[in-house]
């Protein structure tokens, strides 16, 4: 499991090798990793990219994540610069679970799509 020096543990499912659709919005056919036992905590913005790159085998350039209890029309994010990462770190560390079930999803964009643009039009056409 993930730990920061917080000595709380977390898990983290990657999406990645897969693409969004818009509608509805969705993450399809996706490589789906597990993640257990990085302190995302010591890494930086940069740092994390470099690992993320690792994991995947590929590029990283447009990272999201949302916590599995929203849906990810409604709370999908970007990690787009070091304050987005920290916002990450402070959501993975803040989660509370006693079990070992992933929490927060992180997806990988590999096509450059104005995700964020399709989850606000989702999320407004359900109103």
């Amino acid at each position: 499991m993930a730990s920061s020096s917080t000595g709380m543990y977390v898990s983290v499912d990657f999406h990645y090798n897969g693409f969004f659709s818009p509608n509805p919005f969705v993450y399809l056919d996706p490589v789906k990793t597990n993640v257990r036992d990085v302190d995302f905590g010591v890494f930086t913005y940069k740092e994390f990219l470099l690992w993320l790159t690792k994991l995947t085998n590929g590029a990283c350039d447009n990272v999201y994540y949302c916590m599995r209890k929203e849906s990810l029309c409604e709370g999908i994010r970007r990690i787009a610069c070091d304050a987005d990462y920290w916002e990450f770190v402070e959501t993975v560390y803040s989660l509370e679970s006693d079990s070992l079930q992933s929490e927060l999803d992180v997806y990988i964009d590999h096509r450059n799509e104005p995700i964020l643009d399709w989850a606000d039009n989702e999320f407004i056409s359900r109103w």
